[in-house]
């Protein structure tokens, strides 16, 4: 009687343990998996009162049946095993589903965003500037002849570089402000919620940091490089009806033209963007 007993109380506890590893993935998962994981923990749930009938009927009559005892342990612990395989496999999917995400939001080489997130953040920046009704800034930075690092010492240590100046970049603007790579040696700066005075000492402390810290790379000698700065300003009151992408392309496009303007001034340094400037691009 005790071994039945034995059995039978073993043979609940797995399928409690299922039912609960159930139950806590339908509160955890995905919403593409939660019905199926409630259905699961439901139906465990129901089974584990066909586990404590036998359990009050032996201790009643003392009568039981032994087939039916051994029979229960395998079938739980099978329920338990396949309940916590199932566990493992989308715990490893969803794992993998957040790197994706993690390296389509982040450029690989220098871990600031990439292109595509870089620009959907200013985008949805956008937005919120129109309903709030604040201005905000875009940076484009360009490092200063950085052919040259590539020619001297080779495209290994240019890659160290642009990863230096991504992490002494954020030394040197707030939390709030996030960085993304748009193409080789060019960066966008978000500056959410600020205007042309913040934006202005934001962009000389950076460039002053940049040319004033020695990059430590694999070559034998510290590299020193200079940046220049464009400087946008998105003022929510211009053309309020203009679509969010023109809006986007035309903000961006004016930054770049201010960034071009820094070079065209001689290099390390910081220009604004206005309607005087001239549609000039150096090569």
């Amino acid at each position: 009687m005790y071994i039945a007993i034995g059995l039978y109380c073993l043979s609940l506890l797995c399928q409690v343990f299922a039912s609960l590893i159930s139950l806590s993935l339908f509160r955890h998962s995905a919403t593409i998996y939660r019905w199926g994981w409630l259905f699961l923990a439901i139906g465990l749930s129901l089974m584990i009162g066909r586990r404590i009938g036998p359990i009050f009927h032996v201790f009643e009559s003392g009568r039981f049946d032994l087939l039916d005892a051994i029979l229960s342990l395998p079938i739980s612990g099978f329920l338990l095993l396949g309940v916590l395989g199932l566990r493992k496999l989308l715990l490893k999917a969803d794992n993998n589903q957040l790197m994706l995400e993690t390296l389509a939001q982040h450029d690989p080489l220098t871990n600031s965003l990439s292109r595509t997130e870089i620009l959907y953040r200013i985008s949805e920046e956008i937005d919120r500037s129109r309903r709030n009704k604040h201005t905000f800034a875009l940076l484009e930075m360009d490092i200063d002849h950085f052919k040259n690092v590539n020619d001297q010492y080779g495209h290994h240590v240019g890659d160290e570089v642009l990863l230096n100046l991504v992490r002494h970049s954020q030394e040197a603007i707030r939390s709030i402000d996030t960085v993304g790579r748009i193409s080789g040696e060019e960066f966008l700066i978000l500056l959410p919620e600020t205007g042309a005075d913040g934006a202005a000492q934001i962009a000389e402390r950076l460039r002053e940091h940049i040319a004033n810290t020695t990059n430590e790379t694999s070559a034998l000698t510290p590299i020193r490089i200079t940046i220049s700065i464009g400087i946008a300003i998105f003022n929510p009151d211009d053309n309020p009806r203009m679509s969010r992408s023109i809006a986007l392309n035309e903000l961006i496009s004016k930054a770049d033209l201010a960034m071009y303007q820094a070079k065209n001034e001689g290099r390390n340094r910081v220009s604004f963007w206005s309607a005087s400037t001239p549609p000039l691009k150096m090569a």
